[in-house]
């Protein structure tokens, strides 16, 4: 059994599916040489091997004799690998630099490995003393002067260097040197714990600073860098900042002793790395953000309108109607018109209350008329953005295009953006939108804020509509007819407890209209679900009949629910994968082999491929190592080594499931810590026909009067209320109906 480091030599081959095998040896003076063999369990991502990088390896030494190409045979030692763990990246980003700056032109990624592997850090001691000679072995003399004179002008190859030692991924340290130039390495040197906001890890980037650089145990750096990282950890839950008292009792379990968290809380606030507002603290960074959007709102407030706006307005808002044969209602009219009027609006309603069609109305009347030349549709994520394409017959791009690949002077001053489903977006996503405003356009904010809030950071739509902003309401249901009873029980879930009403379900049948309720024991939940759902018309192949639960584990929860359709409902083919060094598998799921025809969902955000975490798909074909998947008509070619980034899509957790429409749903009922009305409303409202919900009353009833969902802290509204402007948004927006 071996277990210790080793510095790769050679990485051999890389699994197209996962795995690796290369050539690595001891860190003593006379090394000892292994070939490791990690499968593609123990290596998914194959990419992350490069030769120098040093792992920590334990697994099972046996001796192997291999052949050579040329006939010639070898002895080798072969670890199988039971476990690796990273441990440091060597010049790695020195490398990068000579092989990808212009400063070194004609040097490859070859010969800089090559550099690199010869002298090391004495590459640097080489060029500051001018010695040519000494690359000459490895180099020709002009890539030598070249060398020479480019090292010597790039002043930040000491940061580089740094960087390495303490594990900063490459593209990570070109943000350190984009933000701090040629004083980075002095910066680190000074604060090295700045580095955690750029995924350096805190106990390593501790360690460098206290060993190597004698700081003192005690010193403002520290405290401060503990202080902010137990207030970074907060955004996994969403809080933008937390109550003070909150935060001292998370920094006394955080904190290495003797460490004090309050004194730690006081130096960090006077080096206002944090700034304490009333009762709560907040990192400085994050009242930045929060700040920004409640500048560039309120500055919106007060660009002025054409007179002539409700007069022509009347005109096209009666084309339309004659046009497409749909009358509006007073509400919806007025709704057209606060959009149309303001430079920023929010557009809030329940299922079934007509903001599409009010969208639409406002995007062909503010185009008839002339006041836009562009109009531009966001959604969080590809089914949304498929959805509202569909609902308006305009195209629609999700935020993260829209901010990577739509470029500024590609946005008209005139231009209307739009973001449906907004209570999705969080704030640094609203943020980046607002940054966006067109000189003389109209951002307009459309959702629900009694469905759950972004998945991530903040809240945005939830927190705006209590602000002086103007707000057109729809209250109104639109859609429902005599046989669909969905948006009835959906806008009686919505009012309560402010409006407590009893819930009319309509008696389970089959196949109908409307929302019905099942009691049963939790020991029955999977069976019976499985059963309503395949009854439904559920059959694996499509997702026009999908299961959502509030949990993904236990009974009643996604995984079960997944295995249970995948074991009896999927046919296809198993997705296998074969190769030479590393053998035969099939790629699983929860301990099952994905199978062609199956339904997917994308765990992590793409942007190469243009898919969000919550893409739904389905696997079509495998061609050779890679499958091919349609998600929601975008068919995209992933490699089997990004398969592990996927789940089953037969059932979804609530939260997963928002922003997308299904014909029927079955809705998983059972008492958990975050069942409250916002998941049931959510829940309710991703069926256009039919939802079944199954389980405790109790619980569903109890969960009525919850509203846990929104037990955020935040404080853009103190943001807004700091604003120099903020009372005059309440004279000049008292007169609007919001």
């Amino acid at each position: 059994m071996f277990e210790g480091l080793l510095q790769i030599r050679k990485v051999r081959n890389r699994g197209p599916f996962g795995g690796v095998i290369f050539s690595a040896a001891t860190l003593e003076a006379n090394p000892k040489r292994y070939v490791v063999k990690a499968n593609w369990k123990m290596a998914r991502s194959p990419s992350l091997f490069k030769d120098r990088h040093i792992w920590r390896v334990k697994g099972a030494v046996k001796d192997e004799t291999i052949i050579w190409k040329d006939g010639t045979t070898a002895n080798e030692r072969v670890i199988e690998a039971e476990s690796l763990t990273f441990e440091k990246a060597k010049n790695e980003n020195l490398v990068k630099l000579l092989a990808q700056s212009s400063d070194f032109k004609g040097i490859s990624d070859l010969k800089a490995e090559k550099l690199v592997e010869c002298f090391g850090d004495g590459l640097i001691q080489i060029a500051i003393e001018g010695d040519i000679e000494r690359l000459l072995p490895v180099v020709g003399r002009n890539v030598a002067e070249r060398i020479i004179s480019g090292l010597r002008e790039y002043e930040q190859l000491g940061t580089l260097q740094l960087l390495d030692e303490l594990g900063v991924p490459p593209r990570v340290g070109e943000s350190v040197l984009e933000i701090w130039k040629n004083n980075a390495y002095e910066q680190i040197k000074k604060n090295p714990y700045f580095l955690t906001a750029f995924m350096a890890d805190m106990h390593m980037v501790d360690g460098y600073a206290i060993d190597r650089l004698g700081m003192a145990l005690d010193s403002p750096q520290r405290l401060i860098a503990y202080t902010k990282e137990v207030l970074f950890k907060a955004f996994n839950s969403g809080h933008t900042c937390l109550p003070v008292n909150e935060l001292r009792y998370r920094l006394k379990r955080t904190l290495p002793k003797p460490l004090d968290a309050a004194q730690a809380i006081e130096v960090a606030v006077a080096h206002e790395e944090i700034i304490v507002i009333g009762d709560y603290a907040q990192v400085k960074s994050m009242a930045i953000v929060e700040a920004t959007v409640a500048d560039i709102i309120t500055k919106s407030q007060f660009r002025a309108v054409s007179d002539t706006l409700n007069k022509d307005l009347n005109h096209a808002i009666e084309r339309y109607e004659k046009d497409s044969g749909i009358e509006l209602t007073d509400e919806q009219t007025n709704a057209v018109f606060q959009c149309c009027k303001h430079s920023f609006t929010l557009l809030t309603g329940g299922a079934g209350c007509g903001k599409t069609t009010v969208i639409a109305v406002i995007c062909s009347s503010l185009e008839a008329l002339g006041y836009t030349s562009q109009v531009i549709l966001l959604a969080l994520a590809g089914k949304a953005a498929q959805r509202i394409t569909e609902a308006t017959g305009r195209e629609a791009m999700t935020i993260a295009k829209f901010v990577l690949a739509l470029e500024q002077e590609e946005i008209s001053d005139d231009a209307v953006i739009i973001v449906d489903e907004a209570s999705m977006v969080d704030i640094l996503s609203l943020l980046k939108i607002l940054k966006r405003f067109p000189k003389n356009g109209r951002i307009i904010l459309t959702g629900d804020e009694e469905q759950l809030p972004p998945v991530g950071v903040g809240l945005g739509l939830h927190t705006l509509v209590n602000l002086p902003l103007p707000h057109p309401q729809l209250t109104a249901i639109q859609r429902q007819t005599k046989e669909s009873g969905i948006p009835a029980v959906a806008m009686a879930i919505r009012r309560y407890p402010q409006a407590p009403s009893e819930i009319n379900f309509a008696p389970y049948t089959g196949i109908q209209n409307g929302v019905s309720f099942i009691e049963c024991e939790a020991s029955e939940l999977n069976k019976r679900a499985l059963d309503i759902y395949q009854t439904l018309g559920g059959d694996g192949t499509s997702n026009e009949v999908v299961m959502v639960s509030p949990v993904k584990h236990q009974i009643g929860g996604v995984d079960a629910l997944n295995l249970l359709v995948h074991d009896s409902l999927a046919k296809g083919e198993s997705l296998s994968f074969s190769s030479s060094d590393f053998g035969y598998f099939n790629h699983t799921i929860l301990g099952s082999a994905l199978r062609i025809g199956e339904l997917v969902m994308c765990t992590v955000n793409d942007y190469e491929r243009d898919i969000r975490n919550g893409s739904i798909g389905k696997v079509l074909e495998q061609k050779g190592n890679e499958v091919i998947i349609d998600f929601t008509g975008r068919i995209v070619n992933l490699p089997a080594s990004k398969l592990c980034s996927l789940d089953f899509a037969y059932a979804l957790t609530v939260h997963k499931s928002q922003g997308s429409q299904f014909d029927r749903v079955v809705v998983i009922v059972k008492q958990s810590r975050n069942l409250d009305r916002h998941m049931l409303y959510t829940a309710i409202t991703r069926a256009k026909k039919q939802v079944v919900l199954i389980g405790d009353r109790n619980a569903f009833i109890n969960a009525l009067s919850q509203s846990n969902a929104l037990n955020r802290h935040t404080l853009l509204t103190h943001h807004f209320e700091e604003h120099t402007s903020y009372n005059s948004l309440w004279t000049l927006n008292n007169a609007s109906a919001f």
